[in-house]
């Protein structure tokens, strides 16, 4: 997991941002898919919420060294209608002696004030955004569009 969701953005930035650089305008613009465990840590996902909050870190990390040329951000969600989500369920539900019903009701959107999942045409169009010349000063900064997730653990965990 540290590999595919964090070395690998790591190299693959060393290798692009030299070709930013060498580009005509010395420009360009990284985007990486974060989620809701970039902000905070569930449990039961050690190693997700280290690999995400670790992926905000480098995104901060290239935008301070891309001296407003190079541009980063990332991406947060809270969970998403994909086939590797919608595949989890059952098993899901089997580990917590549920219905698959329960899990996603209680267990994905449970937190959540919105109660549907996102579809992977809204994540795309904050991508589209965060590379769009609407977003020159979205600098190291987190699209955060989780339906409340983050503020309502929070809060739950606070009350």
């Amino acid at each position: 997991m540290l590999n595919l969701m964090l070395r690998a953005p790591f190299y693959l930035s060393k290798l692009t941002i030299p070709h930013m650089r060498n580009s005509r305008e010395g420009t360009g613009a990284i985007g990486n898919m974060a989620s809701i465990h970039a902000h905070i840590s569930t449990l039961n996902k050690p190693v997700y919420n280290i690999t995400k909050f670790g992926l905000r870190a480098l995104t901060q990390s290239i935008a301070a060294e891309g001296e407003g040329k190079i541009r980063s951000f990332t991406v947060s969600t809270g969970f998403v209608k994909t086939a590797l989500t919608l595949n989890q369920i059952p098993a899901q539900a089997d580990q917590r002696g549920i219905t698959p019903e329960e899990v996603v009701r209680d267990v994905m959107l449970g937190p959540s004030r919105v109660k549907e999942m996102m579809s992977p045409i809204e994540v795309a169009n904050l991508f589209l955004f965060g590379f769009s010349r609407h977003a020159k000063y979205l600098i190291g900064g987190d699209l955060l569009f989780d339906g409340g997730v983050v503020k309502t653990y929070a809060q739950r965990k606070a009350g």
